[in-house]
């Protein structure tokens, strides 16, 4: 989800009145405590643009925004992956509009529920100098609630006080919340039509202070802590800014969803030729495919094909590795896991083999078959609340990935013995990692007990 609203992320979407003031360029660096993860940032302010420049936080890599108010867009960018996303700002307060959603393997769209978005924005009056600045406070509460019928599912309530200013000639004249969900996969395929109301007359600006308190579920719901997010900027200068920190960056790749930015590629996706599509193969139209099967655009490392066809060599056991089927929500390249498990399983007089079914495993001379099945492979609810925070503030702080998957290795020739198993992995930075790691630990119980 990328909560990115004037409420919600008030460090990222700013509602100024433009000042006579001339030429002003502006370098604000502030430090972020989110449930005692602290990291820092710097903001860049010149003319009708804002750059935000974060530091990782739990081992992940700093992202940065750049906000181009004069053409209504935030383009995130990933310096690590060399990749940027554009998300439009939304600008109509008196319409309801459907989020964006990736469309499913099929092509077709379901339509989902309503997401309904309040906006409520107070000025307490009260003023103070900071910076050489005057500053207002601002009190703010953003409830977010999904209809049953919802592709996203994730009711919360934020409440913010913080201490705003106005810079002197930055004008982003969007007062308007953008999608929550806007470039992210959500659901694929399904989409939801977004509600959005505001109410109170206070302004925002930029903040030099504030607190945030976010809760997951209803308000009324005691299960679920608030987690809670502070702001404070330590140093507040004037500097000239080249122009081109404000625009896409030269020779960057544009991502086909946000969350190619956020998540680490694993090995799973290393394999096949590097094409993003998920038979490792070129699209039809010879451009690369999807980057969310290959991130990064990562490329095969030599010499780790795992779908060899030779004749089995004598003395070896073979266990042919049949598609592993995916029950969990989170998206992921199944035919990539499989090449994966087979590498993982090829050690010693042991090799793994991929087969797209039983009978061609078994007419290829397999000693074993492994069926897998991941029966859970989401985001846990407790990730949800971090990613959020993450992607408020740039860090690209997505976790808490976990996967449960079932696995059964069948002989296929007398004399030998299977045995089935369960596996449970969590805590992983993203949904691909966590299935690699559950099929790391299923390839050495497989192997383990091939070599008693």
């Amino acid at each position: 989800m990328k909560l990115l609203t004037a409420i919600v992320a008030p460090t990222l979407i700013i509602g100024f009145a433009a000042a006579a003031v001339c030429g002003q360029n502006y370098k604000i660096k502030q430090s972020t405590s989110i449930s005692g993860q602290n990291f820092s940032s710097t903001v860049y302010v010149k003319g009708s643009r804002k750059r935000t420049e974060s530091s990782g936080m739990m081992g992940m890599a700093g992202m940065t925004d750049i906000e181009q108010c004069d053409l209504k867009r935030t383009i995130k960018v990933s310096d690590s992956k060399k990749l940027y996303f554009v998300e439009p700002f939304q600008t109509d307060l008196g319409s309801s509009s459907p989020s964006s959603a990736t469309p499913s393997p099929s092509g077709v769209a379901t339509k989902g529920g309503t997401i309904t978005i309040t906006n409520s924005i107070t000025d307490t009056g009260e003023r103070k100098q900071m910076f050489g600045l005057t500053a207002r406070r601002i009190k703010s509460v953003m409830t977010m609630q999904s209809s049953p019928d919802a592709c996203n599912k994730s009711d919360m309530q934020i409440e913010i006080d913080g201490w705003y200013v106005d810079l002197p000639q930055f004008s982003c004249p969007v007062s308007a919340p953008r999608n929550p969900y806007a470039g992210s996969d959500g659901n694929r395929g399904c989409t939801d039509r977004m509600v959005i109301k505001n109410t109170g007359t206070g302004k925002l600006g930029f903040p030099l202070s504030l607190t945030q308190k976010m809760k997951m579920g209803s308000a009324d719901d005691e299960d679920m802590p608030a987690m809670t997010q502070t702001i404070e900027t330590v140093e507040f200068s004037k500097a000239p800014l080249d122009d081109a920190m404000f625009d896409i960056p030269v020779g960057y790749m544009a991502a086909r969803s946000a969350n190619d930015l956020y998540e680490m590629p694993g090995s799973a996706a290393m394999s096949a030729d590097g094409f993003g599509n998920d038979n490792g193969r070129p699209n039809n139209n010879g451009t690369l495919g999807s980057l969310e099967t290959r991130p990064g655009g990562w490329s095969k490392i030599p010499g780790e094909d795992s779908t060899a066809s030779s004749a089995k060599k004598p003395g070896m056991i073979r266990v042919g590795v049949i598609e592993i089927r995916n029950s969990g929500d989170a998206v992921v390249s199944v035919s990539n896991l499989q090449a994966f498990l087979a590498k993982r399983l090829t050690s010693g007089k042991i090799e793994g083999v991929v087969y797209g079914s039983e009978a061609e495993a078994r007419a290829a001379g397999c000693d074993y078959v492994l069926s897998s099945n991941f029966t859970k492979l989401k985001q846990s609810t407790a990730g949800k609340v971090g990613s959020i925070f993450g992607k408020i503030t740039n860090t690209g702080s997505s976790g808490n990935f976990e996967a449960q998957l079932e696995f059964q290795l069948q002989p296929l020739t007398s004399g030998q013995r299977g045995f089935s198993n369960k596996i449970i992995q969590k805590n992983h930075p993203d949904a691909s990692t966590a299935a690699e790691a559950a099929l790391s630990d299923e390839a050495n119980s497989v192997l383990n007990s091939l070599k008693l």
